[in-house]
């Protein structure tokens, strides 16, 4: 595929900013001499996802090359091992090691971690990741970690769209329509913009979208053909307004009893699959919305006089979103205008940029004493 001869030039410089950095550092060597430890991965996508393919494939063997064969992941897609909500429950009953726990799908069990879907924060998914991670530990962190898990990942997708039966041209057009949904902020937008969100996974929307349970979904570019939904749709409207958290959780037992070598090479490389992780959202994405136009789908491109009428209309929910929070006694403003300067920040990164940080400052604290 197109996109993935973009990556993979990306993956392999990934490559070579590590192997010097790894090797050098002494804290980075393998001492245990036990029996390779195998990392159960689950998730309610398929293996035929495209950034699944793209970039955490090459991090499962990047990671067993620098555990020197010590950490092996036996990955469990589309389900197989629990369903698509259930992911934080199958880490505590140790059912899994690494699993989706998505805060957007919980919404009433987290607070400000709900800040990172808010409209327009982020341009990318990099600089939504690398913000994600670096504001983990100050705002998300114990509300995250009650679930009674660790983070493995603050993962986010790339910028949602809308894809619908029918053309969505401009606002009054979207009214009334039920459009599927993950939920928390991206919800209230909807709502705000005279749509009807309906709560339904990912793994779940083909069949709502093909009975018309739903008329379309907002989701990023590469989930509307990782899910087939473009097999159904045939409108697009590029909108960008908003991107989703989707963090995997971390069961604590087992990262708790990796070796101590074993535990900073595992932290370390989860830092650098984030972003990994990322540029793939970013480059399929691309090569989705060819493969979307080559089946006929039609992109709508809002005029910027209408685009400002949508984002005028959902901008209100950053000032609920700080009042809701704030009335609780937590810090939602500072959290905001942090997530707007670190936007600022790295908005003007290059994909070598943001993988030369994740590898050469990987983020500390996200879980206690690493």
């Amino acid at each position: 595929m197109e996109a993935m001869k973009r990556f993979w030039p990306l993956f392999l410089s990934f490559l070579f900013v590590i192997v010097g950095p790894l090797n050098a550092l002494k804290a980075e060597e393998i001492t245990y001499t036990g029996p390779p430890i195998t990392i159960r991965y689950s998730s309610h996508v398929p293996a035929t996802h495209m950034v699944y393919k793209a970039a955490f494939v090459p991090w499962m063997q990047q990671l067993e090359k620098e555990s020197k064969g010590k950490l092996t992941v036996k990955p469990y897609m589309s389900g197989a091992l629990h369903g698509p909500r259930d992911g934080f429950k199958a880490c505590v009953a140790d059912i899994t090691d690494m699993s989706h726990g998505y805060p957007i799908w919980q919404p009433a069990s987290f607070d400000l971690v709900h800040g990172m879907e808010l409209p327009f924060a982020f341009p990318n998914a990099m600089v939504s990741c690398l913000a994600g991670e670096e504001l983990y530990p100050r705002y998300f962190k114990k509300e995250y970690e009650k679930m009674d898990v660790y983070l493995a990942k603050y993962q986010t997708t790339s910028a949602y769209h809308i894809l619908s039966k029918k053309p969505v041209r401009k606002l009054e057009d979207l009214k009334g329509m039920k459009l599927r949904s993950p939920g928390g902020s991206l919800a209230e937008m909807l709502k705000r913009l005279g749509a009807i969100p309906i709560f339904i996974t990912t793994a779940e929307v083909y069949n709502a979208f093909q009975r018309g349970t739903v008329d379309g979904a907002i989701l990023y570019d590469n989930g509307f053909v990782s899910f087939r939904l473009h097999e159904i749709g045939k409108y697009r409207t590029e909108l960008a307004m908003g991107i989703a958290g989707i963090p995997y959780c971390l069961n604590r037992k087992t990262f708790d009893n990796l070796p101590k070598d074993l535990k900073r090479v595992f932290y370390n490389m989860l830092r650098k699959l984030v972003i990994m992780e990322a540029i793939a959202y970013e480059e399929e994405d691309l090569e989705a919305r060819n493969i979307m136009k080559k089946i006929g789908i039609q992109t709508i491109t809002l005029p910027p006089q209408e685009m400002e009428r949508w984002k005028a209309t959902v901008m209100p929910v950053w000032e609920d979103f700080v009042k809701k929070n704030e009335a609780k006694g937590l810090p939602a403003g500072p959290l905001v205008q942090e997530m707007k300067t670190l936007a600022q920040k790295y908005a003007p990164w290059t994909p070598e940029q943001f993988l030369k940080q994740a590898t050469e400052h990987p983020i500390h604290g996200i879980i206690d004493g690493m």
